[in-house]
């Protein structure tokens, strides 16, 4: 299947890029489609990423998948933007139709999508752990899908005062709060969490208070190597429902997927490849 022409064509960039399964996983999922397509993958640096992307633009990729430091640089060259990327800054996935790009993120919507088929997002009290690219990411996702108060509990108070501005003023979101957390100071959780998320990229002890964790908040965690944080650890011991990093690296995957060709993509078999990939 094509829609034009000349092949079908997606990438990633970013910068370092060594080591990322994206391309294994979407060749699989093109392949378990039975699509034409091909996926790429560039090591673009910060220099060179408008060319980069005007290269994209010329030969008619139909997708773009952006890695660090990318996601917060493309905004200029973009001709639309959804509302969760725009009020975040962060832009991890491109769609190109007719020379125009619209930017999308996915990191987000993916983990709005895997709380709301646990009933935690509607007028739900979440608390996200850090203030960085995916911390805002996934707070504007919340914020734009009814979440009732977000919490961000995080190292640098300054980066959480600045995020929680935005949201006020930029989504319906009414509450939001900023707890400051440290080894010595670790965060207690409030007995109406129903959700916490781990938007950091610490996998191992996290400053929580883990004997607070409400017995039925969903927990999450971004990290997905490996898939099996501590965070991931305790939560399971308190028999809480989890959603894991792999799952959610799969998820905005296949959103990414499905944004581009406009057919629903295969999880499991995205799922084996990063596996695969993953040697996990």
């Amino acid at each position: 299947m094509t829609s034009h022409p000349q092949q079908d064509v997606c990438c990633l960039m970013g910068d370092p890029i060594a080591g990322n399964p994206t391309q294994y996983m979407l060749e699989k999922a093109f392949a378990a489609a039975q699509l034409d397509w091909r996926f790429l993958t560039f090591e673009v640096p910060s220099i060179n990423f408008e060319g980069a992307l005007r290269g994209a633009r010329i030969f008619c990729f139909d997708g773009v998948m952006l890695a660090p430091p990318h996601r917060s640089q493309v905004m200029p060259y973009l001709e639309k933007v959804g509302d969760a990327a725009r009020i975040s800054g962060q832009v991890n996935c491109i769609k190109q139709v007719g020379g125009q790009l619209t930017g999308y993120n996915t990191e987000g919507r993916a983990l709005r999508q895997l709380l709301e088929q646990a009933g935690a997002v509607n007028n739900a009290k979440v608390t996200i752990l850090g203030a960085g690219r995916l911390a805002r990411a996934i707070g504007a996702e919340l914020a734009l899908a009814g979440a009732g108060e977000i919490v961000f509990a995080c190292r640098r108070p300054a980066a959480g005062q600045e995020l929680q501005k935005t949201l006020l003023e930029q989504t319906p979101l009414t509450q939001c709060h900023i707890e400051t957390i440290t080894t010595e100071c670790p965060l207690t959780l409030d007995e109406d969490c129903q959700a916490i998320v781990n938007a950091t990229p610490a996998s191992e002890p996290l400053p929580v208070v883990i004997d607070s964790l409400p017995r039925r908040a969903v927990v999450a965690d971004v990290v997905y190597n490996p898939p099996t944080t501590w965070l991931m650890r305790q939560a399971e011991e308190c028999d809480c429902p989890t959603i894991d990093g792999l799952t959610l690296l799969i998820e905005q995957a296949a959103l990414a997927f499905e944004i581009w060709t406009g057919v629903s993509a295969d999880r499991q078999a995205m799922r084996d490849a990063v596996e695969e990939f993953l040697i996990l």
